[in-house]
């Protein structure tokens, strides 16, 4: 059987389209191909032919979202940022949707996710939710996971420690998504699609780590892809 081809966006630095590598490394794993696709804005049938070629998209992390995308004005934490890059993610995502591809978003790909369906993100946990525990440079927190989400299905754990690297968060939840996990201070750890066949999104960062939940998510995701 053909291994899958997975599309992975990536990010705009000095030049160069680029990625972290362990996100390469964490499909190559689960059985699959990763595909580095450029953040390209002018050539929109690119993205229709990328997902059409390829069997999965994954989100990756990224640089903080323009909050114009979300009908706000930029927060003074706000940190830089790339207008192209989520310019050509929406691109591709959406055509994702529209072929029924798997889509897995990790951190900002989950928020990326999240605003795609008209959802919203508080742009700097701290300074707006003062109360909230520490979600920034690999601080450890338990998440809570529903009952009956696909994430439970994938895990079979109701709740498990994850590390953190995010300043954001998801506010409002997008139309068509659902939360499937969250911490006890109340932040959003992760969101699923109610009606498409796959889409996941996940607050951490479980290409980071080998252990069996990340592996269970990796495998499910490269799993549907291969039934596409």
């Amino acid at each position: 059987m053909r291994k899958p081809l997975i599309a992975i966006t990536t990010d705009i630095k000095d030049g160069h389209f680029v990625i972290e590598e362990k996100y390469a490394h964490a499909v190559i794993r689960a059985g699959g191909i990763p595909v580095l696709i450029p953040s390209v804005t002018g050539n929109p049938e690119l993205a229709v032919e990328t997902m059409d070629a390829v069997d999965g998209l994954l989100l990756p992390g990224s640089r903080d979202m323009d909050p114009k995308f979300y009908s706000e004005k930029p927060h003074p934490k706000l940190r830089p940022m790339s207008i192209e890059r989520t310019e050509a993610e929406f691109r591709v995502l959406e055509q994702a949707i529209e072929n029924k591809k798997p889509v897995l978003g990790i951190c900002g790909g989950m928020q990326l996710l999240n605003v795609f369906y008209g959802g919203s993100l508080y742009q700097d946990i701290l300074s707006l939710l003062p109360d909230a525990l520490v979600h920034e440079k690999g601080s450890v927190h338990e998440i809570a996971v529903t009952e009956g989400t696909a994430l439970f299905k994938i895990t079979g754990r109701d709740s498990f420690p994850v590390k953190s690297y995010h300043h954001q968060s998801v506010n409002k939840v997008g139309g068509d998504l659902r939360v499937n996990a969250a911490t006890s201070d109340g932040i959003v750890e992760g969101i699923e699609s109610e009606r498409a066949p796959f889409i996941l999104g996940v607050q951490w960062h479980p290409e980071l780590e080998e252990t069996e939940i990340s592996k269970a998510i990796f495998s499910k995701f490269i799993e549907e892809s291969t039934q596409g």
